[in-house]
């Protein structure tokens, strides 16, 4: 009797610990730089969501490796990203599921004043150098998706991995680098803070590559690429002059975009739907994030 009591309690301690270590799992969410928009978002979905692990790395592809090994359960991600990915590995990104749009990002093309005197970025021909950042960051993982879609413009340009203030100064100076691409949400504080203060030799050219939304397209078909604008007097110092004040820019815009496992979903799909409902409850405080401060 002794011994069949203590089976029992001991099954019965081993339900309780599995149980509880179920109920204490986490939903581990890749973001991006935690200085970042990628990085707050996810805090703002683990304050409606409770259950959610918000883990810094190094950018969109860095996050799919992460979520296709289950190394994360979900991630925030460039939506041509995900393009870029599954021409490098087409079985993997099966395992993703989006579950949903933050906001909108612009391709924004600062260029030396004096270097690069075309107003647009489907100009740049092999005699510039562009800094996207290194492999794995957000413009170099766009650069990677317009030379997929347009190999003979964009296949030939020269590149640089410079990013940051570093690639703001390069551009500047004009010598070895004259134009560096950014990728990022409406009113960033890098461009509003940080690119003036190189205003006198940079300016933003516009990115609407028409070719873009015929032939970037995911894969259900539908196209990476919208096209919108930076209006007029939004990035002081570093957009065109215009008789009055600035001129708007035309960019190409892309959806940053919420994806998760297949897996986790399956297994977990009750979790599932809560760290969802978070995600429409933390929209709006998502989206305060890329409006003007």
């Amino acid at each position: 009797m002794k011994k069949l009591f203590l089976l029992i309690a001991a099954a019965t301690l081993g339900l309780s610990a599995a149980t509880s270590a179920q109920a204490g799992e986490k939903f581990r969410l890749c973001t991006g730089n935690a200085k970042l928009n990628y990085y707050a978002a996810g805090q703002h979905l683990k304050r409606h969501a409770k259950d959610v692990e918000v883990i810094e790395s190094k950018g969109s592809l860095d996050n799919l490796d992460k979520v296709t090994a289950g190394e994360c359960d979900g991630a925030f991600v460039q939506s041509d990203a995900l393009l870029v990915y599954s021409q490098r590995n087409a079985k993997a990104i099966s395992v993703l599921q989006r579950a949903g749009v933050l906001y909108q990002e612009q391709a924004n093309l600062l260029c030396n004043r004096k270097a690069y005197t075309s107003a647009r970025m489907v100009d740049l021909n092999s005699n510039f150098t562009v800094a996207i950042g290194p492999d794995g960051s957000g413009a170099n993982t766009t650069w990677a998706a317009f030379v997929a879609a347009d190999k003979a413009r964009y296949g030939k340009v020269r590149t640089s991995d410079l990013t940051g203030t570093l690639a703001l100064s390069a551009v500047a100076d004009g010598s070895e680098v004259q134009c560096a691409l950014v990728i990022t949400a409406l009113n960033a504080p890098f461009l509003k803070n940080e690119a003036p203060k190189y205003a006198g030799g940079i300016v933003l050219v516009a990115t609407d590559d028409r070719d873009m939304t015929k032939n970037a397209k995911d894969n259900r078909g539908n196209p990476v690429y919208t096209y919108g604008e930076i209006p007029s007097g939004t990035y002081k110092g570093i957009q065109p002059s215009g008789m009055f004040g600035s001129k708007s820019v035309d960019t190409i815009q892309l959806d940053a975009v919420f994806v998760a496992n297949r897996d986790w979903i399956s297994a977990h799909t009750s979790d599932f739907e809560k760290i969802v409902d978070g995600f429409a409850n933390a929209k709006p405080d998502i989206e305060k994030l890329v409006q003007p401060k």
